[in-house]
């Protein structure tokens, strides 16, 4: 059985405490034993722990007057295995923190009666397995499970579910190309189809336009970079991605129950340090363009939507693959 209500907040600190846990059993060794055969079932593992956080500055709302910032916290682990001659699976666990600051009243608040929303958490489990098909194709499924609402709200009414599938023809190792789709359940909605498109491409040794390269922690699924590749440590990258993001609101919110939406088109730059030992550092800055909010009531009914300005953005990402 979910837990519900104010437990939600305890699933981001056990998503926390999950992801510390981890790092702390890999690198005590565990439990020490003498069976060769757990010790490289070890060794077939490869671990990546990420993390990061962005503030979004403060940008007025289109109409209505009022303004909102937002600050957001990011947190991943991912336990893949090696790559086999058919087959490779991975599972990742991974947590979102928003923290909203409006202000000055605006058509949300009035639609709410007071703050739209304050914090809210994010927490999604996706276990997916690749398939090679032969030299040249392969096949990718994920499914999606994530709770996603403010810190009281009931955790059952925060689920939704779905899957990614996708497939990807490797013309050559510099080049590969595919297409697939996410579909989704979402929080009192119809479910979200996005198609998606596959690239992987290398022209030469100091470009490269990728899906695959971004920070591990930061969301950029479906998003793409073109990347000025300067040695084996350094690279900078413009990139851009659609992002939408849909919760429940709190028991006790203005809107009790509610739901919330925050969408919108981050466009960044972003500048990468990678250390042999598995480190890496990502900076990344730009704007949100085409920024859109909006609160509905407990049965999903629109009470307001209004657009935001662009805003200005600053990140700061890690990760550790060990």
């Amino acid at each position: 059985m979910l837990p519900t209500s104010s437990s939600f907040a305890g699933i981001a600190v056990f998503t926390a405490l999950s992801l510390a846990c981890a790092v702390n059993a890999q690198e005590s060794g565990g439990v020490e034993t003498p069976n060769v055969a757990v010790d490289a079932a070890k060794d077939d593992l490869r671990f990546v722990l990420a993390g990061g956080y962005a503030h979004f500055f403060s940008t007025d709302f289109d109409t209505g007057g009022g303004d909102v910032a937002v600050d957001r916290g990011f947190g991943s682990l991912n336990i893949s295995s090696a790559p086999k001659d058919t087959y490779r699976w991975d599972v990742e666990l991974a947590w979102e923190g928003s923290w909203y600051s409006f202000d000055g009243g605006g058509t949300l608040a009035t639609a709410a009666g007071g703050t739209p929303w304050d914090a809210v958490q994010s927490v999604v489990v996706t276990p997916g397995a690749s398939f090679k098909l032969d030299d040249h194709w392969r096949v990718n499924a994920r499914f999606l499970l994530q709770f996603s609402g403010e810190n009281d709200a009931d955790v059952g009414d925060s689920a939704t579910y779905g899957g990614i599938l996708a497939a990807s023809y490797t013309f050559s190792k510099e080049f590969t190309l595919g297409l697939g789709v996410l579909a989704t359940s979402r929080i009192e909605d119809d479910a979200l189809v996005v198609p998606q498109i596959i690239i992987d491409w290398r022209p030469c040794k100091e470009f490269r336009l990728s899906n695959f390269a971004g920070p591990e922690a930061f969301p950029g699924g479906a998003g793409l970079e073109a990347i000025w590749i300067l040695s084996e440590e350094f690279e900078v990258a413009l990139g851009g991605r659609y992002t939408y993001r849909r919760f429940r609101l709190a028991d006790d919110a203005p809107v009790s129950s509610g739901v919330g939406t925050d969408e919108g088109l981050p466009v960044w730059l972003r500048a990468t340090m990678r250390a042999k030992c598995g480190a890496r550092i990502d900076l990344v800055g730009g704007f949100q363009f085409a920024g859109e909010m909006q609160i509905d009531d407990s049965a999903g009914r629109e009470l307001a939507k209004v657009d935001v300005e662009s805003a200005p953005f600053l990140g700061a990402f890690f990760s550790w693959t060990f």
